[in-house]
């Protein structure tokens, strides 16, 4: 549905899938932050391709060393200089570093309202635990 939605291209770039590439079409949620509540509510999921994918999750990327490669492509699609690149990465870890210090509560409405059913997330040692079976 995402993907077809975006005519199978990434909603920022506009690259299509390139298996050849490795790059493929993803699904990567738009959240909306209520402080006053903490509310953390899914508004909408994005096609993204793996390259801007892995720009939104700039602390993935750099666990995993495709850092310069995220950057280079931010770069590429923003037409950011590499200052400016980094303010914008250093002032996202900052909101992200802030906003870990809260126990939101999730609302995801946007998808049980469309029929979806909804398994409770892991458990913080179940996340480590896949992260590191997936780090290898």
């Amino acid at each position: 549905m995402i993907t077809g939605r975006a005519g199978r291209r990434c909603e920022v770039c506009g690259q299509g899938e390139d298996r050849d590439a490795r790059r493929w079409l993803e699904a990567h949620e738009r959240w909306d932050y209520d402080q006053r509540r903490q509310v953390q509510s899914l508004r909408r999921l994005v096609c993204l391709c793996t390259d801007c994918h892995t720009v939104t999750h700039m602390g993935h990327a750099q666990i995993t060393g495709k850092s310069a490669q995220a950057v280079a492509h931010l770069r590429h699609v923003t037409g950011m200089s590499q200052a400016e690149a980094e303010e914008h990465i250093d002032v996202a870890f900052e909101v992200w570093s802030l906003r870990s210090q809260v126990p939101w509560t999730l609302d995801l409405s946007i998808l049980t309202d469309a029929g979806v059913t909804l398994r409770p997330p892991p458990d913080a040692a179940e996340r480590v635990h896949e992260a590191n079976r997936q780090l290898g």
